[in-house]
């Protein structure tokens, strides 16, 4: 059997900002994207299970200031909660 956990040296998908190896093994991954298609530039940070679909698009809407690196007050908001999601999640990566 093919051990397919995630490592360090493992190419993220395009837009992934952050991400987390849970206790089973999947990921849970921060991006930037848009509420609604008529939106032309990311206004949300997103999180995404990719072992439980429980815990799918669960987003964090800017605030109007950001940090001097870049990222937005959303993005602080949501590292914390896919930390503690990866540090409890049990589900196992998605087949793909």
């Amino acid at each position: 059997m093919t051990d397919t956990t995630p490592t360090a040296d493992t190419d993220w998908p395009e837009g992934v900002i952050a991400r987390y190896v849970t206790v089973g093994g999947a990921t849970v991954d921060l991006t930037h994207d848009t509420l609604t298609a008529n939106d032309t530039a990311p206004n949300v940070t997103s999180a995404q299970c990719g072992g439980c679909p429980a815990y799918r698009n669960y987003e964090w809407r800017p605030r109007a200031d950001r940090f001097d690196n870049g990222s937005t007050w959303a993005d602080s908001d949501a590292r914390p909660w896919a930390q503690e999601h990866a540090e409890r999640c049990r589900a196992m990566p998605r087949p793909a």
